[in-house]
């Protein structure tokens, strides 16, 4: 029985478990299925499905080719066994899988964190028909000094037969948050501000600085910088616990946004229209190994939540896109849609027209919250 198979039926499982009767059980409050459907600009698509909870967070989706290219099926988990049972510390395990073709990638993650804060872990990655395989091991403590908290990390990869040292260091508080290190392979970086709460309709700014550098090591990647900000963070994407993830990397081993090394999988980042109410956007700029740069800019304005309407109208929103390269200079799009939370269903739509390509795309997403 194929790892897709067992993983389906898991996901099966575990969410009707959940819709029975346990939407109050610690292992599954406040979690949510979450699925979307997204046409690519260039005539893919790609299908998405996560269920995402305290104490299990793993999904499957596949990247479907209408251009001639091969399908790719992306499944993976992390589970967390020991939420309830704090006084025996804290396990993170996860695995993940990639399946193009004949080609298979494989990726098994883990940590073990005493009460006291130290922790060990470690990890692997299997590319049947590459020789680019990762192992990694690591040591970490956190605590908290006052009302700043903090996470050291020492570690050690091999990579084409090649030792890497690296490390990571992450200090924030209730508004503020930076990370910075490396595994050897790239360096990563996040400055993150979210403002007090101040009530569910009221303004609450939240920015995210996110830099990414793979000229690293021995394989020359790209250069990126992610800008992400909202008037009006509520929680998810921009919040310490998701930023974490980004900042501490593939080696960091985080149960609140797992990151692999895989890409793609289940773990999906937030559209910008999910990231807060009122005014968002995200700027990504990218420069290539070859020194070409790609830079794209997203906005999504909520002019109903400003008039303060309790309708419809307060869920629509619209937005411009503009992307770099393109056929023409700066590629212009126009984006409209909507995102509302009725009850315990959460769902958005968007469409979105590239003037220069006279392309068009879809999205659609569905959450239920558990």
């Amino acid at each position: 029985m194929s790892a897709k198979i067992l993983l389906s039926a898991l996901l099966l499982v575990i969410q009707s478990y959940a819709y029975a009767t346990n939407t109050d059980s610690p292992y599954f409050k406040g979690g949510k299925v979450d699925a979307f459907y997204d046409r690519k600009d260039n005539g893919d698509f790609q299908v998405n499905s996560i269920l995402w909870s305290p104490s299990f967070k793993g999904g499957y989706g596949v990247q479907v080719s209408e251009t001639g290219g091969q399908d790719t099926h992306y499944l993976g988990g992390f589970v967390r066994p020991l939420l309830t049972r704090p006084e025996l510390g804290d396990l993170i395990l996860g695995a993940q899988e990639i399946l193009r073709g004949n080609a298979k990638q494989t990726e098994v993650q883990g940590e073990y964190r005493l009460p006291s804060g130290l922790g060990f872990g470690g990890g692997f990655v299997d590319r049947n028909l590459s020789d680019q395989d990762i192992t990694f091991a690591k040591i970490s403590y956190r605590n908290q000094w006052q009302s700043i908290k903090y996470i050291v990390s020492t570690q050690w990869q091999r990579f084409q037969e090649r030792d890497y040292p690296g490390g990571y260091l992450a200090l924030y508080n209730k508004q503020l948050m930076a990370t910075w290190g490396n595994d050897g392979e790239q360096w990563r970086g996040t400055l993150g501000y979210v403002a007090p709460d101040q009530g569910a309709s009221e303004l609450r700014p939240a920015l995210e600085v996110f830099y990414m550098d793979n000229t690293l090591g021995k394989i020359n990647g790209s250069k990126d910088l992610w800008i992400t900000g909202s008037l009006g963070f509520r929680k998810g994407f921009l919040g310490h616990e998701s930023r974490l993830g980004r900042g501490m990397g593939p080696t960091g081993v985080e149960f609140a946004n797992p990151i692999g090394y895989l890409n793609p999988n289940f773990n999906r980042r937030l559209t910008v229209w999910e990231v807060g109410d009122f005014v968002n956007f995200r700027f990504i700029r990218r420069i290539l190994p070859n020194g070409a740069h790609e830079q794209t800019l997203e906005t999504a304005v909520y002019p109903g939540q400003f008039l303060g309407a309790d309708s419809l109208i307060n869920a629509l929103f619209i937005g411009l896109g503009v992307t770099s390269p393109n056929p023409g200079q700066n590629g212009i799009s126009g984006l409209l849609g909507y995102h509302k939370r009725i009850d315990n269903i959460e769902s958005s739509f968007r469409l979105q027209h590239d003037f220069d390509r006279d392309d068009t795309l879809l999205f659609f997403s569905l959450i239920h919250w558990l």
